[in-house]
This record gives structure tokens, sequence and C-alpha cells, in this order.
């Protein structure tokens, strides 16, 4: 999902998206005249209309189109660390100053272990997010069309299926998310309730050891992450 407030505070990062999209596209057009190539020389091949230059031609035009694409991924991935470059840094430094307003009283509205886990993983995960969900979106959209014109020189059935095809994806994806929100939302509930004792745990390991509490604190962790590795597996099974 295309999430604009985020979009808003990482502005600085569309112009690096928008060079994803680009180098992909690229790449997909080098890919498409590969193919087009190659089966034009089976299908003269097959005809007994193969010539030296054919050959030569198809040959310079392979070694052109499989450099650009090397070229385009490399590209790809430049541009791809610059549009995540700055989101820790900014989204970090968000979290810190948050906190930081909110003052000691924070607990009362959030748990230190999801701050954690907010700032750490959670904002790896938005790094994806920017560096390769977001190109990732327009590029699904944008390539589909590009086949479409190819395709429909050959055969219009063959591309107006194709097309048609194309929205069945994210559809059949949107059913699977319905099915899992509630699955996935007992999955986090438990995430977070998981860091939550374990920090709570470790703040207290002095007192657990003085009276001898330890052992059973262990037994609590280890009942609390078998618990999560199932719904980790049920979700993955999703």
């Amino acid at each position: 999902m295309i999430k604009m407030r985020l979009i808003r505070l990482l502005k600085g990062s569309g112009k690096y998206i928008l060079y994803q999209v680009l180098w992909q596209w690229i790449s997909l057009i080098a890919q498409i005249v590969i193919a087009i190539n190659i089966t034009q020389l089976i299908d003269n091949s097959f005809y007994n209309k193969i010539s030296d230059s054919n050959i030569v031609k198809v040959i310079i035009t392979v070694i052109t189109g499989v450099f650009i694409r090397v070229l385009c991924d490399r590209f790809y991935t430049d541009a791809s660390f610059h549009a995540g470059a700055n989101v820790k840094r900014v989204l970090r430094n968000q979290i810190y100053e948050k906190v930081l307003r909110l003052g000691p009283a924070y607990r009362e509205q959030v748990h230190t272990s999801e701050i954690v886990q907010m700032a750490g993983e959670g904002v790896e995960q938005l790094e994806v997010y920017f560096s390769r969900y977001l190109s990732q979106f327009f590029y699904s959209l944008l390539a589909p069309l590009t086949l479409f014109t190819v395709v429909m020189r050959i055969s219009m059935k063959s591309a107006v299926i194709l097309l048609i095809a194309v929205p069945l994806i994210p559809v059949v994806i949107m059913l699977v998310m319905i099915v899992a929100k509630r699955l996935l939302s007992s999955y986090f509930d438990i995430y977070y309730g998981l860091g939550d004792s374990f920090l709570e745990k470790l703040h207290g390991m002095t007192t657990l050891k003085i009276y001898q509490a330890d052992k059973a604190a262990a037994d609590d962790m280890d009942r609390e992450s078998e618990q999560f590795r199932k719904i980790t597996m049920k979700v993955l099974m999703m």
C-alpha cells in the first residue's frame, strides 16, 4: 500500500524511486529486444533462411542487450541505496525526539520493548519499503502495458488475455491478506509481548537471582518463545 504520510516525511527519496523504475523499464526493453532477435533467429533457421550476417547481428544484439541490462541493474542498485539512505536516520531521529517530548511518562503510552523494536526492526522494514517496494509497485504497473504494446503486434488475443490476467495477482494477494489479517494481529501482539517480557526479566535479573526465581523466569521465556515460534510458522504458511 502507498502511505502518503511516509512519502511526505521522506520526500527526498522520490527522485531515486523514479530512477529505479526507469532503469528497470530500460532493462525490460533490452530483454524484449534480446528475446525478439533470438526467436527470429530460431524461426529463420527452421525455414532454412538463416545466414552468417543474421547470426552475427543476433550475437551483437544479445551482447549489447546483456551489457545494457548489467548497467541498468548496477544503476538500479545505486538508486535503491540512495532511496533508503536517509530513511533510518530520519525515522530514528523522529522516534527519539518523540520519546524526549513524552518524557519519563512515555511508558504510560507505549512499552519500552515496542520502542526498541520499532526503532530497530521496524525502521529496517521501512527502508525496504522505500528502497524496493515503491519502485516495484510502479514498475508492476508499467511493465504489463509495455508487454501489451509489444505482444499486440504479434497476437492481439494473447495480449488482451495477458493484460486481463494482470489484476488477478493483487486480487489474490488481497484475499490472502484478508484471511491473514486476524492471524497477523495475534502475531504482533505476541511479538511485542515477548519483547516486553524479555526486557522486564532482563531488568529484574538481579532480583530474580536473589529470590532464586531465575529458573522459573527462564521457563516462562521458553513457553513464550515456543508460542511465538508457532504463530510465526502459521504466518509463514499463509
